[in-house]
C-alpha cells in the first residue's frame, strides 16, 4: 500500500527548485540524457532497451511488469517530460532523485498519456557513458484512448433521405454527401453536406413554450446545409442504416468543404489540451448513448443539440452564435430514474470540505497567479478522476495530491474544465487533498442579472462621454472560475490569502484576520514601512470563512474605510428562534463599509442603515449566518449589486450619468435603500440557504426581494409597502407568459432580456410569498419561514422543502399552490360579487379558468365606521365568505394587495 506523502515532503515537491548552481545544471544535463533514452525506449517499445537503463540492484521483475504495461510496441511518437523532482530517500545529497514524468505515446491516430514515478541513482562508473540509472519505477496514473480525429479522405457517401434520430430530434438529409471520421473502434464522427431538415420537438410543455419564444412555434422546424455529428462508435450502426449510404468517388471540392466544417466544429466539444506534450488536436470519445449535432442553418446560424448522460438535464438545444440555451430538460429515461425534481449535489462525485487559496492579483494586467489547496471527500462509490471548474485562460502548472503525489491533468477545451486523473479508483468517504498551481490573464466578472437594464438614447450616449469616469473595480466571483472548484456550487469553509498592488484595496469572502493587510517588503529588504513608491509595492490580505460558503469571491479597487460598527442582536423569544441543527449562530455582527474615494460620505451614511437592515432580518429569522458583513460601495453606471458570503458589492451610479433605468422590475425610485436591503438579504437567502439547482433561483432572488419589501414596510410604513407590492404585481403579471418561475436564469435568456428574469424570479417570486402569507396568516407564515431557514441552513434545498416547512406549521396541503404559482405560467381569472343577507355581507368569488389557491383582499366601505379589509381565501371553483356587518355598508372595493390575478367585478 502506498504511504501518504508527509506534509513537508509535499511542500518540497511543490516548491523545490534544483536548478541554478553549476552542479544542478550538470545534474539536469545528465538527467535529460537519461530521459531522452527513456523517450526513445517508449517510442520503440523495446523492453530490453529499458532493462539497459536500470541501476545495479533494481528489481528486474518490477521492471518487466512496468515495461509490459507501459512500453507498448507500435508507437509512432513519444514525448517524456519531467514535472517534479525530490531527493531520493536513502541516498547521499545529489546522488539520487525521485522524478515524476509525463509520458505521451502516439499510435497513429490514437494516443495515451501516463504519469510515471522514476527513482534514479547516480552511476558510480562514469566510463559507462551514463550518469544516471533507474532504480525503481511505477505508473502513477494514465489516460487511455485519446484520439486525433480526421475525416477519411478516401471515402465519400451519397445519401438520399438519410434520417438520424435522437430523443425529440429528427435530422433528415434529403439529398447530399456524407464523410466519416473513423478510428480503430469504428465511426465516431460524420459530416453531412446538402439539403437537410431539422425537426426538434421537445416533449415538456415548458420547453415547448421556450422553443416558441425562440422561433414562433412549439416545434423548431428549419433546414440545414451542413452538420457535424459525434457518437460513440458502438452507436453508429444503430443510428445510421448502411442501406441509406452509397459509397461514391471522392469529389475534391466536396471533401474540402467537409474538411472546413470538420475543422471548425470538431474543436467545440470533447477536445482536450495536452499542453507541451502535443500541440495537435486530440479528443475524447463520447459516452455510449450520447449524441452531439452541430447544425449549420441559414436562419439561426449554428444550433447545437446534445444528449449527454453526465448531465442532470441531459437534453439541450443551444444557440452557438448568441450563446443562449434554447431548451434544457431531462430525457424520459432520466426522469424515470430520478423523478421530476433533483438536487445537483446528489449527482456530484465528491464534496469539497475546505479551500485554502493563495492568490496574487495584478488588476492592471488582469493577471492572476494562484495556488489552491482543496480538501475533498469522495461521495461516489468509486472515483477514478476528479473534474473541477477553472477558467479556460488560467494555465495549470501542476496538480499535486498529498496522498498520491503529482497527478496528470488535462483541460477540456471551451468548458472551463480541469480533469485530474487518479492512479486508481478510490472508494467512497476517502479524503483527498489537492494542490493546484495555476496562472493566467482573466477578465473580471461582468455585471450579472441583478444589475438593472438601461434605456439609453443617442443623446444620452453623447452626454455620457463627457461624464466623470467611474472608479475601476475588479470583481472575481461565481461566474469567473478564478480558483479550482467543484463543478457545482458546494458549501465549504475557506482561507483566502490575496496579494494586490499596494495602491489598491481588497474585500473578499470571509473575515479579515488581525494584522492584515500587511505591506510586503521590496526585494530582499525587510523594511515593510518603506512607502516611498507604493506603485512598486504589494500588500497581502488574509480572510477566513469559518462558516460554509457556496462560492468564494473578491473585489479589488481603490477603497477607503468609511465606517465600521458592531451590532448586538437581542435574544429572540424561544418560540420565534430559528431551529439551527448545527453550526454557529452569531449574536453580533460587524458591519463595515469600504467605499471608492468619491463615495466615502455615502459610506458613512450607509453603515447605520445596513446595520438596521441586518437587525431586522435577524429578528425575523432568529439567526445571523456570518460574523461580519462588508459593503463594497463601488462606482458604476447602473444600480445593482452582487452579494457573495460576508460582503456585497453595491453599485453607486455617478450623478453625472445620463442613463435611465426606471422602467425595470427591480427599480423602486421612491425607495433608494431597496438595493441595499435586497443584497443584504442574500446573506440569508442565496448564501446561508441556497437552491439545489438553477430552477430554484427564486428561493434566493424572490426571497431577497420580498425581505427587502418587508424592510420597506418596517422602515417607511404601509404606503411604501403597498407601492412595492403594486410593482411586484405589475411586472409579475405582465411577463408570466414567458415561462414559470421554476425556469430560473433561463427566463428572458433566449432574447437576452434580463428584465423578464427579474420580473418573474424576483418580483413574481416575491409576490407568491406575499400571497402565501395572506393565505395562511402571518403567524404560521413566519413560523414556516423560520422552520425552513433553520432546517436548510448551509444546505441546498428546493421548493418542495419550503412547501414541507409551511405545511408542517399550517397542517394544510399546499401542493396545488406551488404547482400553479412556481411550476406553471397561467394566471387565475376571478369574478367577484357580493350581496347582503341577514346582517351579513356575502363575498362571492368565481374562478373562470384553472383553479388556483389565491387570496383576494376586499375593503368593506362603511358609511358610519372605518373601512375593514377582509382576505378571501379563494381555493375552489366558487367561494362564499360571510362577514357580519359592522355598520351601514356603502360598497365593497377590491384592494390591490399584490394578488396576481385578473379580477372583474359584477
Amino acid at each position: 500500500m502506498r504511504r501518504p506523502l508527509r506534509a513537508a515532503v509535499l511542500a518540497a515537491l511543490i516548491l523545490l527548485s534544483v536548478r541554478g548552481s553549476p552542479r544542478a545544471q550538470d545534474q539536469d544535463e545528465g538527467m535529460r540524457t537519461l530521459l531522452d533514452a527513456v523517450e526513445r525506449v517508449a517510442r520503440s517499445g523495446d523492453s530490453a532497451a529499458y532493462a539497459a537503463l536500470l541501476a545495479d540492484g533494481a528489481d528486474p521483475a518490477r521492471a518487466r511488469d512496468f515495461a509490459g504495461t507501459e512500453l507498448i510496441p507500435g508507437a509512432t511518437r513519444a514525448v517524456v517530460k519531467e514535472r517534479d523532482r525530490l531527493p531520493l530517500a536513502g541516498t547521499r545529497p545529489g546522488n539520487g532523485y525521485r522524478l515524476w514524468v509525463d509520458a505521451f505515446t502516439e499510435f497513429g491516430s490514437r494516443s495515451r498519456v501516463a504519469t510515471w514515478r522514476l527513482d534514479v541513482r547516480r552511476i558510480a562508473d562514469p566510463g559507462s557513458g551514463r550518469e544516471w540509472a533507474i532504480a525503481d519505477e511505477e505508473r502513477v496514473t494514465s489516460v487511455e484512448s485519446i484520439y486525433r480525429l480526421s475525416l477519411n479522405t478516401s471515402k465519400q457517401f451519397a445519401a438520399r433521405r438519410l434520417k438520424l434520430s435522437a430523443e425529440d430530434l429528427d435530422l433528415t438529409l434529403t439529398e447530399g454527401s456524407v464523410f466519416v471520421a473513423d478510428i480503430d473502434q469504428g465511426v465516431t464522427g460524420l459530416v453531412l453536406l446538402g439539403r437537410g431538415a431539422i425537426d426538434f420537438h421537445p416533449a415538456p410543455e415548458t420547453e415547448k413554450g421556450q422553443v416558441k419564444i425562440f422561433c414562433g412555434r412549439e416545434t423548431l422546424e428549419t433546414t440545414f446545409d451542413a452538420a457535424y455529428i459525434r457518437v460513440h462508435p458502438s452507436d453508429f450502426e444503430r443510428l445510421v442504416a448502411a442501406s441509406q449510404l452509397q459509397q461514391t468517388p471522392v469529389d475534391p471540392r466536396e471533401l474540402r468543404r467537409a474538411q472546413d466544417v470538420f475543422r471548425e466544429e470538431s474543436q467545440k466539444s470533447f477536445a482536450i489540451d495536452l499542453g507541451d506534450l502535443s500541440r495537435d488536436a486530440w479528443t475524447l470519445l463520447p459516452t455510449v448513448g450520447d449524441f452531439l449535432a452541430e447544425l449549420r442553418t441559414r436562419r439561426y446560424d449554428t444550433l447545437t443539440y446534445a444528449k449527454s448522460s453526465t448531465e442532470a438535464e441531459d437534453i439541450t438545444l443551444f444557440d452557438r452564435k448568441r450563446h443562449h440555451n434554447i431548451s434544457i430538460y431531462a430525457s424520459k429515461q432520466r426522469l424515470a430514474q430520478r423523478g421530476r425534481f433533483y438536487n445537483e449535489d446528489d449527482l456530484v462525485d465528491y464534496d469539497v470540505l475546505h479551500y485554502d487559496l493563495d492568490v496574487s492579483a495584478t488588476p492592471e494586467r488582469l493577471w492572476i497567479d494562484g495556488r489552491a489547496v482543496v480538501r475533498l471527500k469522495v461521495r461516489a462509490p468509486f472515483l477514478g478522476a476528479i473534474t473541477m471548474r477553472l477558467a479556460d485562460p488560467l494555465v495549470v502548472q501542476s496538480v499535486v495530491s498529498y496522498e498520491f503525489g503529482r497527478l496528470f491533468n488535462v483541460r477540456v477545451k471551451n468548458q472551463n474544465s480541469l480533469v485530474i486523473n487518479l492512479p486508481a479508483a478510490v472508494p467512497r468517504d476517502t479524503e483527498i487533498t489537492l494542490t493546484v498551481t495555476y496562472a493566467g490573464r482573466l477578465d473580471p466578472q461582468t455585471p450579472d442579472r441583478e444589475t438593472l437594464a438601461l434605456q439609453q438614447s443617442r443623446s444620452d450616449q453623447d452626454e455620457l462621454m463627457t461624464a466623470f469616469a467611474a472608479e475601476p473595480s475588479f470583481l472575481y466571483s461565481n461566474r469567473s472560475y478564478w480558483y479550482p472548484q467543484a463543478p457545482v456550487t458546494d458549501y465549504a469553509t475557506a482561507t483566502i490569502r490575496l496579494t494586490v498592488p499596494a495602491t489598491l484595496e481588497c474585500v473578499a469572502s470571509g473575515e479579515l484576520e488581525p494584522g492584515f493587510p500587511a505591506l510586503l517588503p521590496v526585494g530582499n529588504t525587510k523594511d515593510t514601512k518603506d512607502t516611498k513608491d507604493l506603485t512598486q509595492r504589494r500588500k497581502v490580505y488574509q480572510f477566513s470563512a469559518s462558516q460554509p460558503l457556496r462560492y468564494l469571491a473578491f473585489i479589488v479597487s481603490r477603497f477607503m474605510r468609511a465606517e465600521t460598527i458592531t451590532i448586538g442582536f437581542p435574544p429572540a423569544p424561544e418560540k420565534e428562534t430559528a431551529v439551527i441543527p448545527s453550526g454557529i449562530s452569531y449574536r453580533s455582527l460587524n458591519v463595515s463599509v469600504e467605499a471608492n474615494p468619491r463615495q466615502v460620505q455615502r459610506g458613512h451614511d450607509l453603515v447605520d442603515r445596513a446595520a438596521d437592515v441586518a437587525t431586522y432580518y435577524q429578528s425575523l429569522l432568529g439567526d445571523s449566518p456570518y460574523s461580519s458583513f462588508t459593503v463594497a460601495l463601488i462606482e458604476n453606471d447602473r444600480p445593482g449589486g452582487h452579494s457573495p458570503g460576508y460582503f456585497a458589492a453595491l453599485n453607486q451610479p455617478l450623478p453625472s450619468s445620463q442613463l435611465s433605468w426606471r422602467n425595470d422590475p427591480a427599480a423602486f425610485s421612491g425607495y433608494p435603500d431597496f438595493f441595499l436591503a435586497h443584497e443584504l438579504a442574500h446573506q440569508w437567502w442565496g448564501q446561508a440557504v441556497a437552491g439545489r439547482n438553477y430552477h430554484e433561483q427564486w428561493l434566493s432572488e424572490g426571497f431577497a426581494q420580498y425581505f427587502a419589501a418587508l424592510y420597506a414596510q418596517h422602515q417607511r410604513g404601509d404606503e411604501l409597502f403597498a407601492s412595492v407590492l403594486k410593482q411586484l404585481r405589475r411586472w409579475g403579471m405582465a411577463e408570466s407568459k414567458q415561462g414559470p418561475v421554476y425556469l430560473g436564469y433561463r427566463l428572458g435568456h433566449i432574447r437576452n432580456e434580463s428584465r423578464v428574469f427579474r420580473a418573474l424570479v424576483y418580483n413574481k417570486g416575491a409576490a407568491v410569498l406575499h400571497m402565501l402569507r395572506r393565505l395562511v396568516g402571518d403567524q404560521q407564515f413566519f413560523a414556516g419561514l423560520r422552520r425552513f431557514y433553520g432546517t436548510s441552513r448551509f444546505h441546498k434545498v428546493g421548493t418542495e422543502d419550503l412547501r414541507a416547512a409551511i405545511e408542517a406549521e399550517t397542517g394544510r396541503s399546499l401542493g396545488r399552490f406551488f404547482e400553479r404559482w412556481i411550476y406553471g405560467t397561467a394566471l387565475p381569472k376571478l369574478k367577484f360579487s357580493y350581496r347582503i343577507e341577514d346582517a351579513q355581507v356575502v363575498l362571492h368569488v368565481d374562478q373562470l379558468g384553472e383553479v388556483f389557491d389565491v387570496p383576494l383582499t376586499v375593503t368593506l366601505q362603511y358609511a358610519d365606521t372605518k373601512p375593514v379589509d377582509v382576505v378571501v381565501p379563494v381555493t375552489d371553483r366558487s367561494v362564499d365568505v360571510r362577514v357580519p356587518l359592522a355598520g351601514t355598508l356603502r360598497g365593497v372595493d377590491i384592494k390591490d394587495d399584490g394578488t396576481l390575478a385578473e379580477i372583474s367585478k359584477s
